[in-house]
C-alpha cells in the first residue's frame, strides 16, 4: 500500500507544525512520536548545508511496519510556533507530549501502542517523556542514557585523543591551540552562567547560548537517565553506534542488564545514523557527514529496528 502524508497543525501551548505519515486510515495502528535531536532542522532532518532526511526515513520505515508516525518541527523554528532561544527542556518535554496526545485523539491510532523515537537530544527528550505521559515503548537512537553535559565532554575528549596523530603544521597549531582542561572548564562555566541569570542568552567566549535550556538540562545526570530507562520496564531498543562523535556507545552499559532493554553499538554507525567505513575522525566529520547523507539510512539499523517492532507485535 502506498504510503500517504499530510502537514498538520497541533495545539500544544503553541502551535506545533508536524506530518503525519501513514499506509491506512481503515484500520486501528500502533503509532510513533519521532523526537530529533538540537539544533534548527527541519522535521524532515533537513537544513542550511545539512541534508540528511533522518527522521523522514525513519517516519516511512516506521509506515512499513504498519506504524503511523509523526514527525514535528522544533518550537521557534519552520512552522512551529514559540521562540527556540527561550525554549526550555521542560519546554522541548511539553511539546513531545502535546504530539504524543494528538495522535492518541486519532480514530485510526491504538492509543495504548504508541512509542516514542528520539535521536540525540530526542533521545533526553524521550526518555524523559516516560515519567510525565503513559507511552508503550522508545526507540532511542544516538543518545541513550547520556546527559548534554557529558555529551559535550565526551566531544571534546575525542578531539584530544585524535590531536596527537594529526602531522604536519596543522598537527602543531591544533595541539597548541587546544587544552582539554580549559575546554572543560569553559563547559563547566557555561553551565554555572546559566544557573546565575534571568536573561535568555548566556555568553561564553562570545557565544551565545539559550540559558533556560542550559540550565534545565544542567539538572540531569547521565546516571539520572540510566536510572529512569531501569525503571521504565516497558520496552527499550538503544542504539548508539561506536562511530559516533556526538554520544558515547559506552553509556549504554549502564542498563545493558535491564531485561526489557536492547542495547546495540554497531561497528562503524555514525551520529547521523549511516556507517562510515573508512577512518572515523572527529576533524573531518563534516566531509564525511557530507559523504554519507548521499546514502540512505544504515541498512542493518532500519532491520534492527523492524525487527524489533515485529518482535514486540508479537508479544
Amino acid at each position: 500500500m502506498k504510503l500517504r502524508e499530510k502537514k498538520i497543525t497541533i495545539q500544544g501551548e503553541y502551535p506545533i507544525g508536524a506530518t503525519i505519515t501513514y499506509e491506512d486510515e481503515n484500520r486501528r495502528s500502533p503509532a510513533v512520536v519521532i523526537i530529533m535531536g538540537t539544533g534548527k532542522l527541519d522535521r524532515d532532518g533537513n537544513g542550511f548545508g545539512f541534508h540528511s532526511n533522518i527522521y523522514k526515513e525513519l517516519a516511512h520505515t516506521f509506515a512499513e511496519c504498519g506504524y503511523v508516525s509523526a514527525r514535528y518541527d522544533k518550537r521557534g523554528t519552520h512552522e512551529s510556533g514559540g521562540s527556540f532561544n527561550s525554549a526550555g527542556l521542560s519546554d522541548l518535554i511539553s511539546d513531545a507530549i502535546s504530539v504524543i496526545r494528538y495522535l492518541k485523539s486519532l480514530p485510526y491510532v491504538d492509543e495504548s501502542r504508541i512509542l516514542v523515537c528520539g535521536h540525540s537530544e530526542g533521545a533526553m527528550i524521550a526518555t524523559l517523556v516516560t515519567e510525565k505521559e503513559d507511552t508503550a515503548g522508545l526507540i532511542l537512537l544516538g543518545g541513550a542514557g547520556m546527559c548534554i553535559k557529558d555529551a559535550l565532554c565526551y566531544q571534546n575528549r575525542l578531539m584530544a585523543e585524535e590531536l596527537p596523530s594529526i602531522k604536519g603544521l596543522t598537527g602543531a597549531i591544533l595541539r597548541k591551540s587546544f587544552d582539554l582542561k580549559k575546554q572543560l572548564a569553559t563547559i563547566d562555566d557555561m553551565f554555572r552562567k546559566s544557573k546565575e541569570t534571568t536573561k535568555e542568552k548566556v555568553y561564553v567566549k562570545g557565544a551565545g547560548m539559550p540559558a533556560k535550556w542550559l540550565r534545565e538540562h544542567g539538572t540531569y545526570t547521565s546516571e539520572d537517565f540510566a536510572e529512569i530507562l531501569k525503571r521504565y520496564k516497558k520496552p527499550v531498543l538503544a542504539i548508539t553506534g561506536k562511530a559516533d562523535f556526538q554520544a558515547d556507545h559506552r553509556r549504554l552499559d549502564a542498563f545493558r542488564s535491564e531485561g526489557h532493554i536492547r542495547c546495540l553499538a554497531p561497528e562503524g554507525l555514525t551520529h547521523i545514523l549511516r556507517v562510515n567505513e573508512g577512518k572515523n575522525s572527529l576533524l573531518n566529520a563534516k566531509k564525511t557527514y557530507r559523504k554519507l547523507m548521499k546514502e540512505p539510512l544504515d541498512a542493518e539499523l532500519i532491520r534492527t529496528i523492524k525487527d524489533w517492532l515485529d518482535d514486540l507485535a508479537r508479544r
